[in-house]
């Protein structure tokens, strides 16, 4: 069983940047008043942020890692790890994103710099490797900038109803450090299941099937569905059957391994999939619907960056007022989905940015 108890590391602050350009559900093509209606009933999603023509995910985490190291006062040199976590890479095959980043930056040359091509659970992830890295070299490594985010308008057919009104762009910068006298450690609860990998896919032009003159020729697939083979595809049942039972166990699976009443948490972060999904999950928890709190009417599925951009934008004030005990939930392609148990406290926190 992936549980991890990791010592000695604690967020210190958090920013998150999207577009500008707004997509509003209502507006889009493919769908009827009464359409557009049911949809938002659904999975809680009114608009979204998109990256216009030029701007990646790692254009949005930049950003938001340059105001929050503005903010935050930190020496960049004193910064030597850096990890980012997208399937959004800024080039098809190399060279790493995070190593461009660490450049641009302005961070030292001892950085170390790592790319995690996770999607929707990888914000947890993410913090489970940078968190294990600083812990297990007891201070060698002091700090952590980790950045998490996706474009996921880069990689979906605007013909398609299935997946182009549920998703938005955004990226996301977090502070770690190492802390010697943080009492609280951080604990996770981490699964996989690659039997499904095919849930969630894009599945031409990798090295198993690659570039064709057909992966880039758009099919219509049905009434309001059209994709070429090289973009998502979503099988919406399969992913639905998923999510509705894998996360609510791994966060069960987290609170009784760790012995924690899961009642008694201020905040669950949990992956903004549709509220559909996300409200099954609440209540078979039982908690309640101030406990979880949703950014996905404004912004969205942004895979990754959900729980980040959910902190910034609906509990912002008191992250940085108060201590929080949060449970954090992502899930998504792979499979792969996993579940955090932090503390953090009057942490540093832009309001979100606009690029």
């Amino acid at each position: 069983m992936a549980y991890l108890s990791i010592n000695n590391v604690e967020i210190k602050g958090i920013a998150c940047a999207v577009p500008k350009q707004v997509k509003v559900v209502k507006e889009q093509p493919f769908f009827t008043d009464i359409e557009a209606e049911n949809f938002t009933n659904v999975t809680g999603v009114v608009s979204s942020h998109i990256a216009p023509k030029g701007m990646t995910c790692s254009d949005l985490c930049q950003k938001a890692a340059e105001t929050l190291l503005n903010e935050s006062g930190w020496d960049r040199n004193s910064i030597e790890l850096l990890i980012f976590v997208s399937v959004g890479r800024d080039f098809y095959i190399y060279p790493n994103t995070a190593n461009i980043l660490q450049y641009k930056l302005g961070l030292s040359q001892e950085c170390m710099a790592l790319d995690l091509p996770f999607a929707c659970s990888g914000y947890v992830y993410g913090l489970s490797v940078a968190s294990s890295i600083l812990s297990q070299n007891y201070g060698s490594i002091k700090r952590a900038l980790l950045l998490v985010g996706e474009a996921n308008t880069k990689i979906m057919s605007e013909k398609d109803k299935t997946v182009w009104p549920l998703h938005g762009d955004a990226g996301s910068a977090t502070l770690i450090e190492y802390n010697a006298d943080i009492e609280e450690p951080m604990q996770f609860h981490l699964c996989s299941d690659g039997s499904g990998y095919e849930a969630i896919i894009c599945k031409e032009m990798g090295s198993r099937y690659p570039a064709s003159e057909n992966s880039l020729r758009s099919v219509r697939i049905d009434e309001g569905i059209d994709r070429a083979p090289w973009q998502c595809n979503m099988d919406g049942m399969s992913v639905f059957s998923f999510a509705i039972t894998k996360p609510y166990k791994c966060i069960m699976g987290l609170s009784e391994y760790f012995k924690f009443n899961l009642q008694s948490v201020d905040y669950l972060l949990i992956h903004q999939a549709n509220r559909m999904i996300d409200e099954k999950i609440r209540k078979k928890l039982k908690l309640t619907s101030e406990q979880v709190p949703y950014s996905m009417m404004t912004y969205g599925n942004t895979s990754s960056c959900t729980i980040p951009i959910s902190m910034v934008t609906c509990i912002r004030e008191h992250l940085v007022s108060k201590r929080n005990h949060l449970v954090l939930c992502g899930f998504g392609s792979g499979l792969s989905w996993g579940a955090a148990n932090v503390f953090t406290k009057n942490i540093i926190c832009p309001k979100i940015i606009e690029i």
